[in-house]
């Protein structure tokens, strides 16, 4: 069984992850060469998704995914794509995203799973105020009127009992079921508003009307998703768009093995291998050939798909990373919103950042170098004028002392 380094398989997903060179013949769109919109396009086709969330402490989760890739990226690329070209979607992986409009079809199964609850269950109760009234109603207004905004439906609050949270009408969360089940669509944004009309009018129309199988979706989802893992588990191929179950993934992966599937070893940061995973067998033929990522410094969203699964990240890169957002104050490691800090093809920090508009500064909070970096003049000058390009495209003029 063929044993792959630590050092190659790094660079595979590096080069995967739109953070290095394309290796011809991947198998992945490359978005290289391409400008604006395009660019956006072909960079969410090559990750397969880009996660959306609305926290702005330095940037949203999904421009900062894509700037880190491309420091030309600006908002207003990702709008266009989304929003006149529509090469572009908003729905669900295993969180809010934005997908290729041509992998629709498919998506469709899954929105088919949600409707079911197969996926996401714990959002049944969410919508469990939903009722045929008010979806109804819902339905007719943007049949009429179109565009439309989920406070533009009147309706009463759901009844959620005393909470001390601001409760949304039940018209809101019929909104978002019938956008998440795929008769609705993300049509815009209003600043950070959703506005929605129906699929058949926002999908183009040659992605609305195709169909496909079952069968089909289960071999594109798995397909996909080991494109971009370059090796896996079953586990980590369902995980990875959380499109299909284990067992379908390892039945697909038993189907598979010995044609185009492959079984390999791969070494993880400590020098141990990795129990047997599975791999493309032209892949593993090619990855000799992978080119070394540039030794340029890149800070990446908490949320970046390289860094998903954090778990294969502290075994591949020997980064232990967590999203500590959530975590009381007092009983954070780090800090609030903390970006990983990549050099070529290691992590050698992280930092917590925050933008002050007002004083229009982007404050360095805390700096956390990993056991065995040198702090070099070098690379900390490195760091300063990432820095400064990520205080440019928040909008401020200068970063704080660090």
């Amino acid at each position: 069984m063929a044993r792959i380094s630590n050092r190659i398989f790094r660079r595979w997903l590096l080069s995967l992850n739109a953070l290095a060179p394309a290796t011809a013949g991947d198998g992945l769109p490359d978005p290289t060469g391409l400008r604006g919109a395009d660019w956006v396009r072909g960079a969410v086709q090559r990750l397969g998704f880009v996660q959306v969330d609305p926290i702005a402490v330095v940037a949203r989760a999904h421009d900062q995914i894509l700037f880190a890739r491309n420091t030309a990226y600006r908002p207003s690329h990702l709008k266009r794509a989304l929003e006149v070209r529509r090469t572009l979607f908003e729905n669900w992986t295993h969180d809010a995203a934005i997908l290729p409009v041509e992998t629709f079809p498919y998506w469709r199964h899954y929105m088919a799973r949600f409707k079911r609850y197969e996926v996401h269950a714990g959002y049944k109760r969410y919508f469990a105020s939903t009722n045929r009234k008010t979806l109804s109603l819902v339905r007719r207004h943007v049949k009429r009127h179109g565009v439309t905004r989920a406070r533009d439906i009147e309706s009463e609050k759901a009844d959620w009992g005393d909470v001390s949270f601001p409760v949304p009408t039940v018209a809101k969360i019929s909104v978002e079921y019938l956008w998440r089940i795929g008769e609705m669509a993300v049509a815009g944004r209003a600043g950070q508003e959703k506005t929605y009309d129906l699929a058949s009018r926002v999908i183009p129309e040659d992605c609305y009307r195709v169909t496909v199988s079952e069968r089909d979706y289960v071999d594109w989802a798995c397909r996909e998703s080991l494109r971009r893992l370059g090796a896996g588990t079953p586990a980590q191929i369902a995980h990875f768009l959380d499109a299909v179950s284990t067992e379908q993934a390892q039945a697909w992966c038993e189907k598979n093995h010995g044609k185009a599937l492959t079984c390999v070893r791969v070494e993880l940061a400590d020098r141990s291998s990795s129990r047997p995973v599975y791999a493309f067998e032209d892949w593993t033929r090619r990855i000799d050939d992978v080119p070394s990522a540039p030794g340029k410094l890149r800070l990446l969203s908490p949320f970046d798909p390289l860094i998903h699964d954090r778990n294969r990240t502290r075994k591949i890169f020997g980064f232990d990373y967590a999203v500590e957002i959530f975590v009381p104050a007092e009983k954070r490691k780090y800090g609030y919103y903390v970006l990983p800090i990549l050099e070529g093809e290691r992590f050698v920090g992280r930092v917590d950042l925050k933008l002050d508009r007002k004083k229009r500064r982007l404050d360095v909070l805390g700096l956390w170098w990993e056991p065995r970096v040198r702090v070099t003049a070098q690379r900390r000058k490195r760091l300063q004028r990432q820095l400064e390009r990520q205080a440019r495209f928040g909008g401020v003029d200068r970063v704080g002392t660090f």
